[in-house]
């Protein structure tokens, strides 16, 4: 395995807007992943999935754990900006970084479930999240994993443990953040477009409800895209950052099972 660290993927750097990727050697099997972290658009960092990529990269898959600038020094839709440009130089770099660029799959967890979800929900002809720098306009993967993932930013569908943090994200509130609520939230863009789809949450979330991993699958195979969704007993938030736990050790097994039946 080959590490190359804080690689840089646009030329107006900041300490965010770099990736860490790991390179499989002989086994390689030519699939990219590329893994969005979590935090509520303000806290985490990529280093958080470290553990999980280096599993994967163990198992021939090339692997990269982006990072993206974070609020509220930057707000929507910066991050969204910025996970289309990693997406497009992960891409651009498949040589590279030893993967066929038609075969990736984007996993994310809460706020970086958010972001992977918008990726999925974006079409190449759409200028959301596009910036000079982004080369590649098709930025929609072929598979999508998302972890307790925020895909409705509408308050009123929140706990209000969350709702601070989409606050945080817009950078705005009330009536001035009504038209982004919409255009933010993948469960009211699903389309039927979208990338085949894992959902995995645990039913004691208390940050962001399983009801809403539970929406958005119907809607997905309501609009006839593949979904599957892997609710998990009494596991709560955020748990995915790691190989150990039970939990952990379902959701890899869950993720190795669809990723074989994809690719």
């Amino acid at each position: 395995m080959e590490r190359l660290m804080d690689v840089i993927y646009s030329g107006q750097d900041t300490e965010q807007r770099k990736m860490d990727v790991f390179l499989p050697g002989d086994n390689a099997n030519g699939v990219g992943l590329l893994f969005i972290h979590g935090g509520g658009w303000h806290g985490g960092n990529r280093t958080a999935w470290h553990p999980v990529a280096e599993y994967f990269c163990a198992k021939g898959y090339s692997c990269a754990s982006t990072g993206y600038r974070l609020a509220p020094d930057w707000t929507y839709p910066s991050p969204v900006e910025d996970v289309r440009l990693a997406m497009s130089f992960f891409l651009e770099n498949a040589v590279r970084f030893r993967f066929d660029a038609g075969r990736t799959a984007i996993l994310g967890s809460s706020a970086g479930g958010h972001l992977t979800a918008m990726l999925a929900t974006i079409a190449a002809d759409d200028d959301l999240g596009f910036t000079p720098e982004v080369r590649i306009r098709e930025t929609k993967p072929q598979a999508v994993v998302l972890y307790c993932a925020a895909t409705n930013l509408h308050p009123e569908d929140n706990l209000d443990r969350l709702n601070p943090s989409i606050a945080k994200l817009l950078g705005k509130t009330g009536p001035d953040a009504e038209p982004f609520y919409r255009e933010a939230s993948p469960v009211d863009r699903i389309d039927g477009s979208e990338p085949v789809t894992l959902l995995i949450h645990g039913d004691a979330d208390e940050v962001i409800p399983v009801e809403h991993s539970r929406r958005f699958h119907d809607k997905l195979v309501q609009y006839g895209v593949s979904s599957e969704l892997v609710v998990l007993p009494g596991v709560p938030h955020g748990f995915g950052y790691g190989v150990k736990t039970q939990a952990q050790l379902d959701s890899l097994s869950a993720i190795e099972a669809f990723l074989a039946k994809v690719f």
